[in-house]
This record gives structure tokens, sequence and C-alpha cells, in this order.
């Protein structure tokens, strides 16, 4: 390891569109690969305890890429630049759009890797109205979820209003002001109209399917995801409507159910205000027993493996809830 002193370290992967020469922020569209405050992708793994002279015997991974989640400036043949910091997690650099840390006595080393990508779709600069609309779109979505038990929790919109400032970060101030509007409009309309039992998720994710990608699309599940999980409590009402929103707009099935353990992990899924068994767990009203009895093993096999895994804490004991609320449902399907 590059340090001098015995320290907490950590490797911190950036990455940036250097194209035509100046480097541009290259956003991710999943929120596990962002940075805190800003939507620019960033990678995080945490290395323990390392001192001079100490290190690895053996090849380790100690950052990831993942092209699929990447939405660069413009589409087609880019020229990325990553960039792999050594960090001191007790006196971390600010990084924000992918620049920092060069001189701060917190980083021990930065390293730089050039290589070129193909992405498909257009970049966010080309994409820009359909971009907003679409986000525009995924707010009135998380809306929907925050009103399905009939009320707006101030978490949950809390947490909208914190989606909202993230993703306008990387603009300028003139369309950052610009972009505040067009989401704080679509916030207010469709609170209103929820309130007034008037908003159409059909017309929503019509309108989405024909102006998004998939990428798009996976964004606004994970705002919903967030928005379910705000206020600490799994709704069955708003479960529910995550559910209906994912088939509307036709999203791989086993994405959204990672999406959804990745949340039911932080709540208490043990208290009375939370879901049904069923809706918990994913069991469908139409399953015959023998298939709701190898969803029950798959689920046991699953939670069981993250529960060895996880260090003491909140989330460790969330998941031994799950694994209670699995035997439950073993025993009423027995």
């Amino acid at each position: 390891m590059p340090v001098s002193t015995k320290s907490k370290i950590a490797f911190v992967t950036s990455v940036l569109d250097n194209t035509d020469g100046t480097a541009k922020p290259v956003l991710s569209l999943v929120e596990q690969f962002q940075e805190e405050h800003t939507t620019c992708y960033q990678q995080i793994v945490e290395a323990g305890v390392a001192g001079p002279n100490e290190g690895y015997n053996s090849w380790v991974r100690v950052g990831v890429i993942i092209p699929d989640i990447l939405l660069p400036p413009v589409g087609g043949n880019r020229k990325l630049k990553v960039a792999l910091r050594v960090i001191n997690l007790d006196n971390p650099p600010k990084i924000s759009m992918g620049v920092g840390g060069k001189g701060h006595a917190g980083v021990h080393g930065i390293y730089v890797k050039n290589f070129e990508w193909h992405f498909d779709g257009k970049g966010y600069q080309e994409e820009a109205a359909d971009t907003d609309e679409a986000r525009g779109l995924a707010v009135k979505l998380a809306m929907s979820i925050a009103m399905a038990d009939g009320s707006l929790d101030d978490k949950e919109g809390k947490t909208i209003q914190n989606w909202i400032e993230k993703i306008i970060t990387p603009f300028s101030d003139a369309r950052q002001e610009k972009l505040k509007e067009l989401y704080n409009t679509a916030l207010r309309e469709s609170y209103e109209e929820a309130k007034a039992g008037g908003l159409s998720l059909s017309q929503i994710t019509d309108h989405l399917n024909e102006i998004s990608d998939t990428p798009q699309k996976f964004e606004a599940m994970e705002l919903c995801f967030d928005v379910m999980a705000a206020d600490g409590v799994a709704d069955e009402s708003e479960l529910d409507t995550i559910k209906s929103i994912a088939q509307a707009l036709e999203l791989d099935f086993d994405e959204i159910e990672k999406m959804r353990d990745q949340r039911l992990i932080e709540l208490n899924v043990s208290t009375e205000k939370q879901a049904s068994i069923e809706t918990i767990i994913g069991i469908e009203s139409n399953w015959e027993n023998d298939q709701i009895k190898k969803h029950l093993r798959d689920e046991y096999a699953k939670w069981n493996n993250r529960l060895n895994t996880l260090s003491e804490g909140q989330e460790r004991d969330n998941a031994q809830h799950m694994l209670d609320v699995i035997a439950k449902a073993r025993q009423k399907y027995a």
C-alpha cells in the first residue's frame, strides 16, 4: 500500500469523459454508484487498516466500472479516464464531479487508466430534453408511492426534494434553476393530483415508455424505492404500487427484486405497520403451494447468506427479521 502511516484505507473510483481533451463528468444511473451529492459515477471499496510495507499477496479487485449504468456527455465512441484514489477514510478528500484529492493529505495515491468505450445510446447532453421530461415523470411516480397510503410523510417529500437537488448538481447555475422549476412543478402538480385521486399511473408509465430507455426507467424505480423506505415502513400499498409501476415499465423482475431487497435490509420488517408477509417476501396470490414453498426456500437461502456476510448492527438485525418473516410464511404454507 502507498501509505506512510497506519491508516483506514479505501479505494475510490471515478470516471471522466476526456474525448475532446477537456474532462467532463460521467454520470451513473444507479444511486449505489454515485457521489454523495451528485449523480456522477463513484464506487468505493473499504479496505480496512493498512500501514507501511503492507499490502495484498495476490491480485484483488479494488474498483469496478459498470458501463451499462454510465451516462457520458455524448454517445458513440468515447475516451474515458478512470481515476482510482487510495484515501484515508479518517481524512477523506472532497471529490465532486469526478475531480478532487490532488495534493490532499488524506490521499495516498491517484492512479489513472484511459480506455475507450462505445455507448449505443445518446449522452446526457444529446438527450437533455427527453431526460428532463423523464425525470419529471419519475418525480410523479415517486409522488404516487408517497401518497399510496393516503398521505405525504415529511421524510418522503424530503427524499424527493433531495433527489431533485442531487440530479441537477452537474449542470450550470442557469440550467439548474430551469430544471429545479421543472421538477418542483411536477412535484406540486402530482401532489395535488394524488390528493384529489386523479394521478394516473398508466398515463405516466406509458409516456415514460415512449421517451426513455431502460436506464432512465431504473433511475425512476430507484427513486420510488427510496421514497418507499424513507419513513422506515414497508407499506403494503406502496409495495403494490411499485410492483405495478415496474410491470408497466416492462423492467427485469430480477433487477427490481434486487432494488427491493436493498431497501428491505434497511427496514425493520417486524413491526406491525409493515406490509403482509406475502407482499414483503414477494409471494403472488395466484401461485400454487409448491411454487410458494420453492420461493420460500430460495428467499431463506438468499437472506441467510446475507445475514452471514453482515457485521453486527441494524442491517444484520433487519436481515434476521426477514428470516423470521420467512419462517412464519413457511409455517403458514407448510
